[in-house]
Parts: structure tokens; C-alpha cells; sequence
């Protein structure tokens, strides 16, 4: 077998920006003016745009997706208590919570869909007082059961929090916007679905919220001196807000690309059902893609790191993702186990999935799917 080089590899994420002409000559002109930050007119722009596309009144984009989820948790003026959170997501969700002043408690997640488990959350929340918020996560463009942790929300009277930075182009039941949500935050890092190299977005509609964190973003600064808060220097710039514009113009094509990558690649992996469990997508759901997170039963007998390299030596940059889940960072191992969160943890490959891909490129792949598939696995 020939072998594979770097050079050959199919990269785990490849970033891709649809810039016309227009584009470009608005990102040199933006250069030679100098204008190029304090909430300029392509930013202002972007959020209406952006509020057009999801149907909403108004969204605040900021300087990352980070910068929104802190934000908001602190518009949402949730005071001291809990946070309940997966532990399968990344570490900016837990940051938040921590530098907003709240406590996280960790809850397990769906075998199946990989987001927040209402059942266990429902135990939490009942062995817990002062939950003041829970976070529920979409998870490679997958939303949580949200409903069912909007009922225990209430029934807690504790604020509905999404983390929806994977989520932007999913709809449930024909919408792009989570209504169960108090608040709700999206990400354009440069691995999103629609990227502005970096950048986040807020979007409730709750208009106090949308003000704080309009304010919080500029310094905490206001027109009345005495009503001037300590805030943060997050503005979203007006050169990524114009890569954001173009990203946003491109994005229905995006969208189909990436869904007919997506659903082959999944019918690769469901030819091996005894080998690869491909997350399950609820019916009333029409994914973005975001990620395609593939579980790999080869993992319980060999370990993970030795079916990635098994990928890789065919080509297939692949990865482990959320590594590692948040209770093992030090600090927060403690709370209920999570039997499931560490089963996903430990078998779940993430699999190249891009904006751009070639029929070559896609074949690569169920080439290495066939071959890692037919392979005769025993334990180490």
C-alpha cells in the first residue's frame, strides 16, 4: 500500500471563505480608510441581515463566540447559584459560567444524540437548590430535546441558556431560531458553518438583555456616566463583519453542500452498523452539518488512538472531539458520574466534513470507511 503523507491527508477542518470581488474591494477599502472597528456600518449591517435570516427583531454580533456566551450569561443578571451543563462541549461554555459567577454542575448526555439528557438533568435539578440556569449545547449542528428542558426549566424557574454556536443553518420544525430559549448565543469561528474568521452573536428577545450586552461590548460604557458598568472591549470588527456578510450570502448554497456530504458520508458508515453509530437526527431536524461525529464500536477493543491512526494511514485526517469532556480538567471532576458522556467520549471519531469537498475527496473517505470497517479487530 502506498503511503500516505501529510501532504495527502484530508485535513479534520478546513476553513473555507466564498469572497467575490465586491468582497474584496470592501476588505481593501475598509484597509485604506482606516475605519475598520467601533461598531461601524458593516457590522450594523451583518446583525440586520442576520436577524432577517433568523426571523428575529434584533441580534448583537461580538468579537467571538466565547465573548458571547460570557455576555449574555451576565445580561442575563442571574446573580449567584448554579449552572447545569454537559460536560461534552467545549471549554468556552464552561468558561462563562465560571467567569459569570456561577457554579457548574455537570449533566450526561443522549447515547444517541449526543446533547443534554433531560432525564439525568431532571435528577439534578431535583438534588439541587438555586439552579439558576441551565445550558443545554447543539452538538455538530444537532439541537438539544429542548421542549423537555424548557418544561424543567420552568418547573425550577431557572433561565434557559442555549449554546447554539453549532447550530446556525439547523431548523427545527422549519425555524432557525430556538424559541424555547431565554437567550442564545452562535459562533463564526472559522470551523463554523458561516465564518467570519472569528466572531459570535446574541440573540434573545428580551430587549434588557439585547441593551446590557450592546453595552457590556463597548467597555460597559453609557451616555450617562453614572449608568456605566465595568465591561469588555468585544466589538466585532468591521473586516469580519464583511467576511461575515459574504459568508451569509453564500449560505444556502453552503447549507446544501454540506447536507449532501453529510448524508453520504452517513450512509458509508450505516453499510458497517455492527462497527460505526452515526448520531441520530431527530426527524423535525434539517442539520447544518457542523461536524460529522462517528462512533467506532473498534474503539472499546483497540482504543481510540489506534483506529484514528488506522484512519489516518488511509488518508482521513480524523480527530477525537470535546477531548477531554469538562470534568476532567482540574477543579471539576466532581458531581455524578457520567457513564455516558465517557462511553462517547471514548469511542466517537470526528470525521472531515467541509464546506468545499471533491468527488475524489469524498471517495477517499468511504474508501477508508470500507477498509477500517473490514478489518478483523481484536483487543490490545
Amino acid at each position: 500500500m502506498q503511503k500516505i503523507t501529510n501532504q495527502d491527508q484530508i485535513p479534520n477542518i478546513r476553513p473555507f471563505f466564498d469572497i467575490n470581488e465586491s468582497g474584496m474591494r470592501m476588505l481593501a477599502g475598509l484597509l485604506a480608510s482606516g475605519q475598520v472597528t467601533n461598531n461601524g456600518i458593516h457590522v450594523q449591517d451583518f446583525e440586520r441581515k442576520l436577524a432577517h435570516y433568523l426571523g428575529v427583531k434584533e441580534t448583537v454580533a461580538v468579537s467571538t463566540g466565547s465573548d458571547a456566551l460570557l455576555l449574555a450569561l451576565k445580561a442575563l443578571a442571574l446573580g449567584r447559584g448554579k449552572a447545569i451543563l454537559p460536560a461534552y462541549t467545549y471549554i468556552a461554555t464552561l468558561n462563562s459560567v465560571v467567569h459569570a459567577g456561577l457554579d457548574p454542575v455537570f449533566c450526561d448526555i443522549d447515547a444517541r444524540t449526543f446533547t443534554m439528557d433531560p432525564g439525568h438533568l431532571a435528577q439534578i435539578i431535583g438534588n439541587h437548590k438555586e439552579v439558576r440556569c441551565v445550558i443545554p449545547v447543539n452538538v455538530f449542528g444537532v439541537p438539544a430535546d429542548l421542549p423537555a428542558i424548557r418544561k424543567l426549566c420552568d418547573r425550577a424557574q431557572a433561565t434557559l441558556f442555549y449554546d447554539n454556536a453549532h447550530g446556525l443553518g439547523t431548523e427545527v420544525h422549519d425555524r432557525k431560531i430556538a424559541l424555547e430559549a431565554d437567550a442564545q448565543v452562535f459562533s463564526f469561528h472559522a470551523t463554523k458553518t458561516l465564518p467570519a474568521v472569528e466572531g459570535g452573536l446574541v440573540v434573545s428577545d428580551n430587549p434588557k438583555v439585547v441593551s446590557v450586552v450592546k453595552q457590556l461590548r463597548n467597555h460597559g460604557l453609557a451616555p450617562n456616566i453614572d449608568e456605566t458598568v465595568p465591561g469588555f472591549n468585544a466589538k466585532m470588527d468591521e473586516i469580519r463583519a464583511v467576511i461575515g456578510i459574504q459568508s451569509l450570502e453564500n449560505f444556502p448554497d453552503t447549507l446544501e453542500r454540506r447536507r449532501y456530504y453529510g448524508h453520504r458520508l452517513r450512509a458509508s458508515f450505516n453499510r458497517f452498523q455492527d462497527v460505526f453509530t452515526v448520531q441520530v437526527i431527530p426527524e423535525h431536524v434539517k442539520t447544518n452539518f457542523q461536524n460529522l461525529g462517528v462512533r467506532c464500536s473498534h474503539a472499546s477493543r483497540i482504543g481510540l488512538p489506534k483506529v484514528m491512526e488506522l484512519f489516518r494511514s488511509f488518508g482521513v485526517g480524523v480527530r477525537s472531539y470535546f477531548d477531554p469532556p469538562l470534568y476532567k480538567f482540574k477543579g471539576f471532576d466532581t458531581g455524578p458520574e457520567l457513564p455516558v458522556t465517557e462511553s462517547i467520549w471514548q469511542t466517537l471519531i470526528s470525521f472531515p466534513i467541509h464546506s468545499r469537498m471533491t468527488e475524489a475527496v469524498l471517495s477517499q473517505m468511504e474508501d477508508a470507511i470500507l477498509r477500517v470497517a473490514e478489518l478483523k479487530l481484536s483487543k490490545a
